[in-house]
């Protein structure tokens, strides 16, 4: 039996939730972490279709990438936002969200579009500034390796992109004196013992802080354990947006998107007639980023939601931007589908309902 709790990890695993922004609304929105799973539904926008598709599918989990629930609720009553929250719960279906923790991903919403327009070959386009620590810690020779696997395999450290159990370790040469109420496990009281000992070295996201701390105190053989733990600047390997090589045409761009999308884009800024090299994708809204992204040698920008000005704006300072508007994010739907069959054994289901509010 698959809980919603149990898929829940697995969607953390896709996805940590902690990588979600401040402002955002992820996790658990509707629903009992309780419940068996019957099935699952991935769906851009949890509307009254999408509810009512997944009773007839008989998926009691919803997987939407927008949170239903955003801006401060005062009722829910049967119109609006209340009337499906109100659906949900008669009818006993879970709905999580998964939103920038999901745009956050190096397989996530970015790199989905850029699957779609055929190029699976994606950089993160602006990684995110990791909150890194360095555990450093005394061991013994004969106590390292069992003390090494304990904390590799069982702590959260050792994990460095997309390798694990990764840690660094050097000969030292240790000593104490342990004092009359002491508990060594090696030497005497009121004796200094010398120590052949091995410095053992793993990076680990400070947000585990307590639980490697725990571990430590878990896994050591010594009364009082030697380490210390030192902050480190390091960018993670998550961040917002991919760019991949194109080298086409604006033009050539344009058709392959519309393709693909099955419909014209919403507008194009075209500031000069430049071969199309290197393409930037942020889905959803990503003009508050643009003069981060044109200072990483982008021909052109794909997002959605540009305002007029900032049109303007991109214009005058010579970027390309294809405004292809924010439903193009409906290729999550198939993508977070495969992720969550990849981890899981549930049924998945992609939604076919049709949310995007624009004729």
């Amino acid at each position: 039996m698959t809980t919603v709790k149990d898929l829940f990890k697995v969607l953390d695993t896709i996805a940590p939730f902690n990588d979600s922004e401040t402002w955002d609304n992820t996790g658990l929105l509707v629903g009992d972490m309780n419940n068996e799973v019957t099935g699952v539904l991935t769906t851009l926008d949890c509307h009254t279709s999408t509810v009512d598709e997944a009773i007839d599918l008989g998926a009691n989990v919803i997987v939407a990438h927008h949170p239903l629930i955003f801006s401060k609720l005062s009722s829910v009553t049967e119109s609006g936002i209340g009337k499906i929250i109100r659906n949900l719960i008669k009818h006993d279906i879970n709905l999580i969200a998964m939103h920038t923790n999901l745009d956050h991903q190096t397989n996530g919403v970015s790199h989905m579009i850029a699957c779609k327009l055929g190029f699976e070959d994606t950089e993160v386009l602006l990684p995110l500034a990791g909150n890194f620590k360095k555990l450093r810690i005394n061991i013994t020779r004969e106590e390292k390796e069992k003390f090494k696997e304990n904390m590799l395999k069982n702590a959260p450290v050792g994990k460095m992109g997309e390798y694990s159990e990764v840690s660094f370790e050097y000969e030292v040469q240790g000593q104490f004196k342990p004092s009359q109420n002491a508990n060594p496990t090696i030497g005497k009281s009121g004796e200094l013992e010398h120590v052949e000992e091995f410095v053992l070295e793993c990076i680990f996201d400070a947000k585990d802080t307590e639980a490697v701390v725990s571990a430590i105190y878990k896994y050591h053989p010594f009364e009082t354990p030697a380490f210390d733990i030192i902050s480190i600047d390091m960018n993670k390997n998550e961040g917002l947006g991919v760019s991949f090589q194109f080298g086409e045409s604006l033009d050539d761009l344009v058709n392959r998107l519309e393709a693909v999308m099955d419909r014209k884009i919403v507008n194009l800024v075209k500031a000069n007639d430049n071969p199309i090299n290197k393409v930037a994708i942020i889905g959803g809204s990503g003009m508050s980023y643009v003069n981060d992204v044109f200072k990483k040698d982008v021909d052109v920008l794909i997002t959605g939601d540009v305002k007029y000005h900032e049109a303007y704006d991109a214009k005058l300072a010579g970027w390309n931007i294809i405004d292809a508007g924010h439903y193009l994010e409906i290729v999550m739907v198939d993508g977070l589908q495969s992720l969550i069959e990849k981890y899981s054994d549930v049924t998945v289901y992609a939604s076919s309902v049709n949310t995007n509010p624009f004729e």
